[in-house]
């Protein structure tokens, strides 16, 4: 097992939560009387792949370094405005784009101004201490062991990608309001975005966390993905261009730049 975590961890991280979220579906259709809810496919399939995977192959450090990763407060605050500024950027852009398309962003229509803030606080918390420890804070840095850090970071965007699958076929997801191949490009180039921050940014899962929290908040309020299709695909086709912008830089990287471990673990 210690010879292949990567391996170990990715079986887990898509093992658990498609078992919980498997049972929604199963309800769907009829076959049980009752689901899990789909939330703890985050809360607790994941986190239990993650650290049960850095636990089971690499020991304490290996669970140590994903904790500290989740306090590394100490980065340059340039890349604590990238973190923030750029997806709201992104969504901006698209709002302003959107004025020429047939169907205008409809602003606050599933987030109202009033709940920003708290939509902020429990978002990039949630991802901080689930999906950012996973991705970034377990895989990223060991793929970067095996790629580049563009290669490793659009490896791990198609994964990511194809780990929310289920999530299209469960009725009330937000998933199942959009179409899979745009959710493909637009997740691979936020992976592209936050592995260029996250190699800038003393491999910070803190720091991807809030790129993914205000993401996430950003698109919400904005109702880019959610107000048509032409507006859905300005949206992914700016994503998928900044991620393009910063590929040359990413690519260029010293794959052990991130304060990677010391050893595969």
């Amino acid at each position: 097992m210690k010879r292949h975590p990567l391996v170990v961890f990715f079986v887990a991280a898509f093992a658990f939560p498609w078992l919980l979220w498997g049972t929604t579906l199963a309800l769907q259709v009829g076959l049980i009387g009752w689901h899990i809810p789909e939330s703890l496919g985050f809360w607790i399939g994941l986190p239990l792949a993650t650290y049960g995977t850095a636990a089971l192959t690499g020991g304490w450090p290996a669970v140590k370094d994903l904790l500290l990763r989740l306090i590394r407060v100490k980065v340059r605050p340039l890349w604590y405005l990238v973190a923030i500024g750029l997806p709201v950027g992104i969504a901006a852009a698209a709002v302003g784009l959107g004025t020429l398309s047939p169907t205008p962003a409809a602003v606050g229509a599933l987030i109202p101004a009033s709940a920003i803030l708290g939509a902020l606080l429990l978002n990039c918390w949630e991802w901080l201490i689930t999906e950012e420890t996973a991705w970034r804070g377990y895989a990223l840095p060991r793929l970067q062991r095996r790629f580049d850090p563009l290669t490793a970071s659009l490896v791990l965007g198609a994964l990511w990608a194809l780990w929310h699958l289920p999530l299209f076929f469960i009725a009330d997801s937000f998933q199942a309001r959009i179409p899979f191949l745009g959710f493909a490009l637009s997740t691979v180039a936020t992976s592209v975005l936050i592995g260029w921050l996250f190699n800038h940014a003393r491999g910070s899962v803190l720091l991807a966390a809030l790129f993914h929290g205000f993401t996430d908040v950003s698109i919400a309020f904005s109702g880019v993905l959610t107000s048509g299709a032409a507006l859905f695909w300005i949206t992914v086709g700016i994503q998928v261009l900044l991620a393009a912008a910063v590929s040359v830089d990413l690519h260029r990287r010293d794959r052990r730049s991130p304060e990677l471990p010391a050893t595969t673990i």
